[in-house]
């Protein structure tokens, strides 16, 4: 059933979203209730929730006048992000985990996702455990556009070889027409990492991270998304993509390189931290390292200027949240 009313009682019947027509029709509805407060996470954003909606049936809940956004798979239900609205109290987490739990026992799977270090407080830690997430990297946008000093000497190394090497090269805002070979530079970027790393996980996030870029790329006008595409000689070597996130920071949310041209992500990314249309952010975010040695070194090879933490929470005494 689809409704956009909203009365003051406890809840309204629930909104459940199966495809990303319906969920794009949402889009001003979960919009509201984000701007409501801050939004310190990536995952704070309609697009970061329109990203997984082929993996999740997506269910928008009133419980208190707070906008709920419950997850469902296959191993069961969680809340996507903390309640939206007004201040979060302990009567309105109640309802939301025996909303999750549909009357049986918690699981650990009921859980409340992407909360906030300002947020933690709200969960008594004699009811709930409390996880640590992988913290998401912030950056002062000047510092990736200048690239100055010793501690960047590596990075811009890396942009000038590009230069260099690949002089006829243009840096454009994307067109549906790339779709097909943005895609087509993924096959071949995931490959590539796929067989450099043996991880089973790793292979199952490059294939699920497919389905996303794809879906996002699809829809980018309806979503907002400042999407550009790098090329050399006509050829598409690289894309990247990301949102505003609040009124100071813009969410980079994916960079796909041509792997055999050295310097080409170093290009991109200094390229879009660059752009006109991101010139009223100071900040920028790169999301979390998916707790990978690797994306954590590629990361921290930039200098963030902040960490900011992100939490999970289950009912006390359940594992494997």
């Amino acid at each position: 059933m689809i409704t956009r009313r909203l009365p003051r009682n406890y809840c309204i019947c629930s909104i459940f979203l199966m495809n990303d027509t319906q969920l794009l029709e949402q889009k001003s509805l979960v919009e509201s209730f984000l701007a409501k407060g801050p939004r310190p996470l990536s995952s704070f954003s309609f697009v970061s929730l329109f990203a997984w909606c082929d993996f999740f049936d997506f269910e928008i809940k009133m419980v208190k006048e707070r906008l709920c956004i419950f997850a469902h798979g296959d191993s069961g239900c969680f809340l996507y992000l903390p309640p939206l609205g007004e201040r979060v109290d302990s009567s309105t987490i109640e309802l939301v985990f025996a909303h999750m739990a549909r009357g049986k026992a918690p699981q650990a799977v009921n859980r409340i996702e992407n909360i906030p270090e300002n947020l933690l407080l709200s969960f008594d830690p004699n009811r709930y455990n409390q996880y640590l997430k992988p913290a998401e990297y912030v950056y002062r946008k000047e510092d990736l556009k200048a690239l100055h000093g010793n501690a960047y000497k590596s990075k811009r190394h890396d942009y000038n070889c590009f230069v260099s090497r690949q002089g006829a090269c243009s840096f454009k805002p994307y067109q549906d027409e790339d779709l097909s070979a943005c895609l087509a530079l993924y096959d071949r970027w995931a490959a590539a990492r796929a067989e450099a790393n043996s991880d089973d996980i790793f292979r199952f996030m490059l294939k699920e991270n497919r389905l996303v870029h794809e879906r996002l790329l699809i829809h980018w006008r309806r979503l907002g998304l400042i999407v550009r595409v790098l090329k050399v000689k006509g050829e598409t070597i690289g894309y990247t993509f990301g949102y505003p996130l609040d009124e100071m920071t813009f969410c980079v949310y994916a960079e796909i390189t041509d792997l055999r041209i050295t310097g080409a992500a170093a290009y991109i990314f200094r390229s879009f931290c660059a752009d006109e249309q991101l010139k009223n952010f100071s900040r920028i975010n790169t999301m979390d390292d998916f707790a990978m040695p690797n994306v954590a070194r590629a990361k921290k090879a930039y200098h963030p200027s902040e960490l900011i933490p992100s939490y999970a929470v289950s009912m006390l005494g359940l594992k494997g949240c």
